[in-house]
């Protein structure tokens, strides 16, 4: 049985459905993700681009253009309440990054990892046993990141 989970935006006009598992979940903490939510992270579940559908109102975009790659972030939200849905990526246009809080049950999505954990905000604490990187998870050619863990939870700033 093929797991589905939904959410939406906060006044309800904007709904999806993710089908299956995320192909990852994380926390990012860089400057980009805090600005956007207005708080000290991002915390998403990316799935497949064909894995998500949304019904009711068209999202709005915006396009930032990411310090780290110098590739197209877009930010998809409800053009009436403004909840961030979710990213598309031009480096990564296979995948869709969903807003964990914008599932109705984001509970059921556990966090898997913390990215940019070198621009944390002072006092966010990363749990036990979840990988942790500085920056990004991978190089800009690709190249995968060794991730550090630890068996206690630690300042984000010093997590990896």
């Amino acid at each position: 049985m093929t797991i589905t989970r939904e959410g939406g935006c906060l006044c309800g006009a904007v709904r999806f459905r993710a089908i299956g598992e995320p192909l990852r979940t994380l926390v990012c903490h860089c400057r980009f993700c805090q600005r956007m939510t207005g708080s000290a992270f991002f915390a998403q579940a990316s799935y497949d681009i064909g894995a998500v559908e949304f019904t009711g109102a068209p999202m709005s975009q915006h396009a930032h253009r990411s310090e780290g790659s110098g590739r197209q972030v877009y930010v998809h939200f409800c053009p009436r309440c403004g909840t961030t849905v979710s990213l598309t990526f031009e480096r990564w246009p296979q995948a869709r990054g969903m807003s964990r809080g914008a599932f109705d049950e984001p509970d059921s999505l556990s966090i898997t990892s913390h990215i940019w954990t070198e621009s944390a905000q002072s006092g966010v604490v990363v749990p036990a046993g979840v990988d942790c990187f500085r920056g990004a998870r991978a190089t800009l050619d690709g190249t995968p990141v060794e991730p550090a863990r630890h068996p206690e939870p630690v300042s984000a700033r010093g997590a990896a």
